[in-house]
């Protein structure tokens, strides 16, 4: 009736806004990958000449995104999921805002790298808050039978970001042009401006439907579902008529051991994951250009943004995006079908197996010429699919649903924020390493080594969820306080169903 109508704009309503902050999360986490190769030619010359400056701005954003986890999944619980959403946006909005605006900061024109670290910072803080609470808002937001499938759905729009942030670029700079190599202050750099400033742009569209629902009518036997996802869970917890006090803090929760193989699950595959997909995304680049025998610019010239597939930056990682988008979505139809468990199962065995193929069989495609450069640029791009189908989005969810909702969103934060950890690591460590690697004993050998540890840490992630995963696809969340009860799955009392979870040593 009109009720159940209501209820379903609300949850709707819900996804959206979680989509569309996935979408600027994921944007502004890879708009970076072009703009600074524009910036460091632009006031530095070419891309080696301010490489420290370059990394630090890389990694500022994820130092903040750990800050944001840990903070906004905090408050997430403490004041309700959509409040601290509407924080968490408007500060990736500012962030994204004034990084589009960095300059250099002294007589040094490569100081215009340290404002932008700085300025990524604030936005890492911002879009960090988003991944908990996004995610629980998606779970809480669905019913048992649908769970899977829509918080992946939400999910998918980094996939879409991950293709939209190239292709907004090569755009761009085709429109305002490439800023001349050295020219520093004296060319205004509108397209990678631009680029940064339109990752405040879902933001800016979302303040209207964030506005929606806020203070509703009180007094009913139950909550609307906007009013679940906004009210404090203290509420949430007198509502199911479970007590406040002791029994409801984190610390109480962690005592408990059932939540601490559920917590290396989720944490540690998470963390495992980002080593190998940030790093792998931060350095994409690197990788690309030893891909396509993209010869070192010497200083002056132009950036590699512009020609043939071989040496446009935009290009290359608009393939690799396009070849990786598919996975979200084989995701989002097998999710509640497979399950958890078994999607990032086989998503690490696949990743392992593309790592190793493309680092033991580099030489023999490098020789083999054109033909060899297409595989090798599938290969590289199936590491992307098969993440994506695989602990991309498994690990976006589990977290959501397998902690009790008085702590869910602080310790999807602590989960996320361990992969950030492993992001940080990753995109820190892999760039080093191959550099160091390929000094001592050449190009290729850097490249194969890097792609051989990536498949390393595959494989202990494969080794992790199959002991401490457990998946609970068509069942009630933990603790279920906020989940919509789904009669075809779940006895009259609210619990899960008798059908047997799929997990290992964590299973409950």
């Amino acid at each position: 009736g009109t009720l159940r109508g209501q209820r379903d704009s609300a949850m709707n309503r819900k996804l959206l806004i979680s989509a569309i902050s996935n979408l600027s999360t994921a944007y502004n986490l890879v708009i970076i990958n072009v703009s600074h190769v524009t910036i460091a030619y632009q006031y530095c010359g070419g891309a080696d000449a301010c490489s420290a400056q370059v990394e630090a701005a890389s990694t500022a954003v994820l130092v903040g995104a750990i800050l944001g986890q840990l903070t906004f999944g905090y408050i997430g619980d403490c004041v309700g999921r959509s409040a601290a959403l509407r924080l968490t946006m408007a500060l990736s909005l500012f962030g994204a805002t004034i990084s589009a605006a960095a300059v250099p900061l002294g007589g040094d024109s490569s100081s215009v790298l340290t404002f932008l670290a700085l300025s990524r910072f604030v936005l890492g803080v911002g879009v960090g808050g988003v991944y908990p609470l996004s995610a629980t808002i998606a779970t809480e937001s669905s019913s048992n039978a649908e769970r899977g499938r829509n918080a992946s759905l939400v999910f998918s729009m980094q996939g879409v970001a991950n293709l939209a942030a190239p292709l907004v670029s090569w755009a761009l700079l085709a429109v305002f042009g490439v800023p001349a190599t050295g020219s520093g202050g004296a060319d205004p750099g509108l397209a990678w401006r631009l680029a940064l400033a339109l990752g405040a742009l879902p933001g800016l569209l979302l303040v209207p439907c964030m506005g929606e629902g806020r203070g509703g009518q009180g007094g009913g036997a139950r909550h609307t579902a906007d009013e679940r996802m906004s009210a404090p869970i203290a509420a949430l917890r007198a509502e199911a008529g479970r007590p406040a006090g002791p029994s409801s803090t984190l610390l109480s929760t962690l005592r408990q051991r059932k939540y601490w193989s559920k917590l290396l699950g989720t944490a540690g595959g998470w963390f495992l994951f980002d080593i190998t997909f940030y790093g792998n995304s931060l350095f994409q680049p690197t990788v690309l250009s030893s891909v396509f025998h993209v010869d070192q610019a010497a200083a002056g010239d132009a950036p590699p943004l512009q020609g043939d597939l071989a040496h446009n930056l935009c290009a290359q990682m608009a393939v690799v995006a396009a070849i990786g988008l598919p996975g979200y979505y084989v995701s989002v139809w097998l999710m509640d079908r497979v399950g958890r468990r078994r999607i990032q199962l086989q998503g690490f065995a696949c990743m392992a197996a593309a790592f190793a193929a493309l680092g033991l069989a580099y030489d023999s495609l490098e020789s083999a010429g054109a033909g060899g450069r297409v595989a090798m640029l599938l290969l590289y791009g199936l590491t992307f699919f098969f993440s994506n189908f695989g602990p991309n989005s498994t690990t976006f969810i589990l977290p959501s649903e397998t902690f009790p909702p008085e702590v869910r969103t602080t310790l999807n934060g602590f989960s996320a924020a361990m992969g950030k950890l492993g992001a940080t690591l990753g995109s820190s460590a892999f760039k080093p390493m191959k550099d160091g690697i390929s000094a001592a004993w050449g190009p290729a050998a850097g490249l194969r080594w890097t792609m051989l540890a990536c498949a390393a840490v595959s494989l202990a992630g494969f080794a992790l969820t199959y002991g401490f995963v457990e998946d609970r696809r068509g069942i009630a969340m933990e603790g279920a306080a906020t989940a919509r009860e789904d009669p075809a799955r779940e006895d009259n009392n609210g619990g899960a169903s008798a059908a047997p979870t799929e997990g290992g040593l964590g299973a409950a």
